[in-house]
């Protein structure tokens, strides 16, 4: 059991070390600040580069916001200070986090997860606000 870690590389290294129960308020706050986890590390999409991004949070994501939303729509309801531009965000890094541990899982299964552990954490860009509300 850990308490308190959570950023995808930091769950992927305690899982390597035998952890497989985890307590984590980040997903949640990181969404609450407008920022949403990819698998290439964090976005903070109240930054200006996303005002026209047509884009979902992460190509290739079933979760409900990536499905009916676009990057530049939900920075809008951000800057507008509406609560569904946060929600969107909270739900889509539940589901980040869900389909991240279903992956281990899979590569558990298969003998494979060091490899998607190495993979992961060499694609992930960890930026400063990561590593401080961690």
């Amino acid at each position: 059991y850990a308490m308190g870690l959570g950023t995808p590389p930091q769950l992927l290294e305690l899982i390597a070390r035998g952890m497989d129960m985890f307590d984590c308020v980040l997903p949640t706050r990181l969404a609450r600040n407008g920022t949403a986890f990819a698998t290439t590390g964090t976005l903070n999409l109240k930054n200006a580069e996303f005002a026209r991004d047509k884009n979902p949070i992460e190509q290739g994501c079933a979760c409900p916001a990536c499905n009916e939303y676009t990057r530049g729509y939900i920075r809008h309801l951000i800057k507008a200070e509406e609560i569904l531009g946060l929600r969107l965000i909270t739900l889509h890094n539940l589901h980040f986090y869900l389909d991240l541990m279903r992956q281990v899982r899979d590569a558990i299964e298969n003998g494979t997860f060091n490899e998607f552990r190495l993979s992961f954490v060499a694609n992930y860009k960890v930026r400063e606000l990561d590593l401080t509300l961690s």
